[in-house]
């Protein structure tokens, strides 16, 4: 039989093997680079979350599931315990949260993971966001309420003030478990006065002093009470809050000073004793209740509020009550814990608490804070201009900024130092996806606030994921690079799918996230087990489901593998990127996801920066004009956004960043955003406009030189780039399709290196060539599937001096991704080739195909055959056998064959197993040849292979989903597996097996 089209074009890239052992990248020692290539450390291996189910865990258990983490590459743990939740079957009920039996299970759980060498992290909290009991009502989270009462003067007034609304301003409320809370009657709500305070409202000046039509449209999201799905994007949240508020013909404004505070007049009843002056006056009553939100799937026994986000007496009544308790208990059961040892950190999950907007101490931070009292502004909530339209959006500017400051310091700031007073790290998704998607944070501070900043991306490519890019992937990683973390950790692969995904599935988006920034990942899930509790056993609703009970967990080491190589090298040196993008002060304030900013294009990186950073951590290097970090991480050119508004702190920083010699792209600030210091605040940002822009107009005028520094204004940072001589890092030919590209860099004269992650996002074959920014280096091509690393024999330079660049030619299986290190001078005098062959590649032609009957033992326990013969390769879902039919599991394939070709001496030969479903390991004449889940689906057998009598034996596993189907409508005595997850009845049989075709691939030089 002829081989097809298909197996053709596979067999002209292959796979990338080791030519030979004399020649692969041979170095007297290793660096530690490879050494950790080959076998990844611990600190590079991906994570998992622990989930204890109400408990359902015992001894036996436990052990076995830390022990089959350490065996397969799992490198740490992050515990948390909880309730059920989506809508999945009952679980059974366990010992009760922090009885004495559990403890007792806590402390076997510490043993253990010590003594198989696994961190373990603790969420601090039962279910998702930190509460429980032992927060109190003034201790949980917040929102602000108002009412009013018309009074006229002069008279006497005594007599009870109303209560607000118990939604008053809230109308829009109604996402996720926002919905649950926000109709609770206020006497349940623990109201609390903040300001009594009153203002002159005549009434024919009422209208005049109110805002109306599309300016009051925006005040819910001005005053952060707009609610809105997780799954909002970054510019929906941030485009109102950044709409101006413009002074209109007829305005009346309230003057600030006209604003009587009445605080001290109103008794703890709400009763108010107040002579009234001449006229109508407003009685403007703003205080708190709290939102009512309980932690999510919380265990019975830590049910409770959860805590106030804005003040630090939340997550220290946390720590006190839990995080104290987890200390204790570790120490009785002999743990180490800190950074060195087996406790490293508590997690503090995503926030989906809702939008809360205040706290008892607002109006004492926001003074601290701003520089100046709020209390004649609280009307502006009630929608009433004070000063005037802008001053009054000058005002929620400093409020919106005093809420993001207290949620980074007094929650995350606090959190991490808390657990640095126990030598520990703080862990947190700290920015989301969040519930609401309008939380007034400033996210990259947040995720900047603790050791460990995290997120989340699904394997679902339809939920939070936004124009093929995770949502908060490039965030997380971008807080990562501009706070000096070494990682950017991601709850990863989280699906409402079960036992649907394979590891050929998940590479794509593994490889998404990696290019995104991503290097450590966080596996959901793994549902701590019992054996007794059978399989596929008790789960979550949601996964993707990861722990011994899956089919393919024997064989998971090689996607563990994968993983691990790839967070080795992309925890390695510094993520390098040309531009950074300054994201506004405004808040809320969220990085969109990775994208090609239109002013720069394809082939740069970036990342993006905040008012903190800029303020804080970036200075100018004296030999080279770059921006730089106190980390180490640099970049060529500083982009301001499209405004005029910037705080005077930050435009004094610009000037001194472009004096010290940076180059800064973008428009000159006008106004300052915020209220503090007006007007003379402004007459200093126009000052230092004048000075650094000079005469740049943006149009005629494009560039000022201000001290050993330049501006730019109309011209994008690419033109910016290409005119100083700085290429793209990274391009490739446009018909190759999408390929997908992140850069790291070591520094160092002897160990350093310059890494490419390079991915092949088409689900067809490319070949590219391949540009990368960099000279005089030999490229090596190290393959993170099989450990392999080898020179690359096809490349030549191009361009010179500064623009010199190294053309690589690559040739990519589907979802193939590979990375491209540059650690080695480039010979002296390489021969000069610019036509690319072979593409890096070892060039296969078929040989022989290998056909006719198979040998299959299934094993009998999950309702399969012992042994059976196929007569050819076929989908088991079309077997009339129904054991077969709804076989989930392992069988062995075996084939007996002889060569009927001559293998010419020195070359390779390459068994192509096809199409496989899901996954294969491969053993010729009793030798293993490793295990393949992924294209080219390739394994080399030229040391294994006879001449006759050879004997072929495959293992392939296919997934849970077609057994479950099986067992569904059986009785409870006859079905196999066991568990809580109902399949839909809808869900239809997953092709699975052996499907070919399987042909022998040698050499062809």
């Amino acid at each position: 039989m002829k081989p097809t089209a298909a197996i053709l074009f596979i067999c002209l890239f292959a796979i990338a093997f080791l030519q030979s052992a004399a020649t692969v990248c041979a170095a007297p020692a290793a660096s530690v680079l490879e050494q950790g290539f080959v076998r990844p450390p611990d600190a590079a291996k991906p994570s998992t979350y622990w989930w204890w189910f109400n408990s359902n865990v015992n001894k036996t258990g436990i052990t076995r599931d830390l022990e089959e983490f350490r065996a397969k590459g799992i490198g740490g743990v992050v515990l948390i315990n909880s309730t059920i939740g989506f809508g999945t079957r009952p679980i059974p009920q366990g010992p009760a949260f922090l009885s004495p039996e559990w403890r007792e299970l806590f402390r076997h759980a510490m043993r253990e993971a010590q003594r198989l060498g696994i961190e373990v992290g603790i969420n601090l909290s039962t279910g998702w966001c930190m509460g429980g009991p032992w927060i109190k009502p003034e201790d949980s989270g917040r929102w602000f309420l108002q009412s009013t009462l018309s009074v006229t003067g002069p008279k006497k007034f005594s007599g009870a003030l109303p209560l607000p609304g118990n939604r008053d301003g809230y109308d829009g409320a109604r996402h996720l478990f926002v919905k649950n809370y926000v109709d609770l009657p206020l006497d349940q709500l623990d109201y609390r006065d903040t300001k009594i305070i009153a203002f002159p409202e005549p009434d024919q000046a009422a209208k005049a002093m109110s805002f109306s039509g599309e300016r009051l449209s925006l005040l819910q999201a001005k005053s952060n009470r707009l609610d809105a799905s997780s799954h909002a994007y970054a510019r929906e949240v941030m485009t109102p809050v950044r709409v101006p508020w413009k002074s209109e013909r007829g305005d009346l404004p309230l003057a600030a000073n006209n604003v009587i505070d009445l605080t001290d007049k109103v008794g703890a009843d709400g009763h108010l004793e107040w002579d009234v002056p001449p006229g109508r006056w407003v009685i403007l009553r703003t205080g708190h209740r709290m939102t009512g939100a309980r932690t999510a799937y919380a265990l019975p026994e830590a049910d409770g509020l959860e805590i106030d986000w804005l003040s630090a007496r939340g997550v220290e009544a946390q720590f006190a009550h839990l995080g104290k308790i987890f200390l204790e208990e570790t120490a009785a059961a002999g743990v180490r814990t800190g950074v060195n040892g087996t406790l490293k950190f508590f997690h503090d999950d995503s926030f989906e608490d809702g939008f809360p907007n205040w706290t008892a101490d607002i109006l004492e931070q926001f003074q601290r804070l701003r520089g100046y009292d709020a209390t004649p502004y609280l009307p502006v909530f009630a929608g009433r201009i004070v000063g005037s339209a802008e001053i009054s959006d000058r005002f929620l500017h400093d409020y919106r900024r005093t809420v993001a400051d207290l949620m980074a310091d007094e929650h995350y700031k606090r959190f991490e130092a808390l657990c640095r007073e126990h030598g520990m790290e703080a862990e947190s998704e700290a920015a989301g996806p969040s519930w609401s998607a309008t939380m007034c944070m400033d996210a990259l501070k947040n995720l900047g606030r603790v050791s460990r900043p995290m997120g989340e991306f699904w394997q679902d490519n339809y939920r939070f994921v936004q124009n093929g890019q995770n949502q908060v992937g490039k965030m997380v990683a971008t807080a990562s690079h501009i706070y000096g973390k070494k990682t950017a950790s991601a709850e990863a692969f989280t699906t409402f799918a079960h036992w649907s995904d394979d590891p050929a599935a998940l590479k794509p988006t593994a490889d998404r996230a990696f290019c995104e920034g991503i290097n450590r990942f966080v596996f959901h899930t793994s549902t701590a087990t019992r054996p007794e509790d059978g399989k596929p056993g008790y789960e979550y609703g949601a996964g993707t489901h990861f722990n011994p009970n899956i089919t393919w967990w024997e064989q998971s080491g090689a996607f563990l593998d994968y993983l691990a190589r790839c967070q080795h090298l992309l925890q390695s040196g510094l993520f390098a990127a040309d531009v950074l993008y300054y994201n506004g002060d405004w808040t809320p304030n969220i990085v969109e996801p990775r994208h090609t900013p239109p002013g720069l294009g394809e082939g740069y990186d970036y990342d993006v920066c905040n008012t903190d950073v800029l303020l804080t951590r970036l200075s100018v290097s004296p030999e080279n004009g770059k921006l730089v970090m106190p980390d180490g991480m640099s970049y060529r050119v500083l982009v301001l956004p499209k405004t005029d508004r910037m705080p005077l702190e930050v435009a004094r920083k610009i000037r001194d960043l472009v004096q010290a010699g940076a180059t800064v792209i973008g428009p000159p600030p006008a106004q300052t955003p915020g209220l503090g210091g007006y007007p003379q605040c402004d007459d200093e940002v126009r000052g230092i406009a004048a000075a650094v822009w000079g005469s740049c107009d943006g149009a005629t005028r494009v560039e000022n030189r201000f001290g050993r520094g330049r501006v730019f204004w109309g011209m994008s940072e690419r033109a910016v780039l290409e005119r100083d001589g700085v290429y793209p890092d990274f391009e490739y030919n446009a018909g190759a399709g999408p390929l997908d590209w992140i850069h790291r860099a070591l520094p160092g004269a002897d160990g350093g290196a310059e890494i490419y992650f390079v991915v092949n996002r088409n689900a067809r074959p490319v070949r590219a060539e391949c540009l990368f920014r960099v000279a005089g280096l030999q490229p090596e091509i190290w393959d993170p599937v099989t450990g392999e690393r080898r020179a690359a024999t096809e490349w030549w330079g191009e361009g010179g001096g500064a623009s010199a660049r190294a053309n690589v030619p690559l040739a990519l299986a589907p979802h193939q991704s590979l990375f491209v290190v540059f650690r080695k001078p480039a010979p002296a005098n390489p021969r000069p080739q610019r036509v690319a062959s072979r593409f890096n590649t070892l060039p296969l032609a078929p040989a022989q195909e290998i056909t006719g009957a198979w040998t299959l033992a299934f094993d009998p326990a999950w309702g399969g055959p012992a042994k059976v013969e196929f007569s050819g390769l076929m989908d088991w879902t079309l077997h009339r056998d129904e054991g077969i039919r709804h076989y989930s599991g392992t069988v062995t394939y075996t084939k007996r064959f002889d060569l009927v070709f001559e293998v010419p001496e020195g070359r390779r030969i390459v068994l192509d197993l096809g199409v496989v479903k899901n996954l294969a390991v491969v053993r010729l004449n009793g030798v293993p040849l490793g295990t393949v889940w992924t294209a080219p689906w390739q394994v080399d057998i030229t040391e294994a292979l006879k001449r006759t009598g050879n004997v072929l034996e495959i293992d392939v596993v296919n997934l849970w989903p077609n057994r479950l189907i099986g067992d569904k409508y059986l009785p409870a005595s006859q079905k196999l597996t066991r568990t809580n997850i109902p399949l839909k009845d809808d869900a239809a049989l997953l092709p699975s097996g052996l499907l070919g075709p399987v042909w022998i691939l040698r050499e062809n030089r």
